[in-house]
C-alpha cells in the first residue's frame, strides 16, 4: 500500500507521540521528522493530526503517563491553533478494520495509520511496528 519516502509531499500527519515531542521535547524528534515539519510550516502545507490523538493525550495526561506544563484543556487547545485536524470519516475506520490482523493491535494506531492511508499523506512516526508494516507512507 505504501513506502517509507525521503520527503513528504503535502499533507504531513503526526503520530501522537510526535506531536506531544513537537509541543513538549522536541530534541526526542529525529532530524528527518524535524526537517519535514518546519519545510511544512515553511512551504505552507499542513501538518495534521487524528482526533484520536487528542483522546490519547488526554487520557495520558489523566493518567499521569504525561506530563503537561498547563492544563490538559490548554494543551490541546495550543495543538488545535498550530495544527490541522484531519476529520475522523467512515472511510478512515472501515479502513483501520480493513487492515491486516499482523499490521498492529492497537486500534488507535490502526486509526492514526489509516487517516495517513485515507487521505494519502505522510505520517511521521518513531512506532516500529507502524514503519515495517509498509501500509502507509512513513517518514523518521
Amino acid at each position: 500500500m505504501g513506502s517509507t519516502r525521503e520527503r513528504p509531499d503535502g499533507v504531513i500527519l503526526l503520530d501522537t507521540h510526535v506531536m506531544t515531542w513537537l509541543f513538549l521535547a522536541p530534541e526526542k524528534l529525529s532530524i528527518r521528522a524535524r526537517e519535514a515539519i518546519l519545510s511544512a510550516r515553511g512551504t505552507g502545507d499542513q501538518i495534521g493530526f487524528s482526533p484520536i490523538s487528542l483522546y490519547e493525550i488526554a487520557n495520558a495526561a489523566r493518567r499521569k503517563r504525561l506530563l503537561l506544563h498547563s492544563t490538559t484543556e490548554e494543551f490541546i487547545a495550543a495543538i488545535q491553533t498550530k495544527l490541522t485536524l484531519v476529520p475522523l470519516t467512515a472511510g478512515i475506520a472501515i479502513c483501520a478494520a480493513e487492515l491486516p490482523d499482523a499490521f498492529h493491535g492497537d486500534p488507535m494506531d490502526r486509526i492514526v495509520a489509516a487517516t495517513a492511508i485515507i487521505s494519502d499523506c505522510t505520517l511521521i512516526t518513531h512506532d516500529d511496528r507502524i514503519r515495517r508494516a509498509n501500509a502507509c507512507k512513513v517518514l523518521w
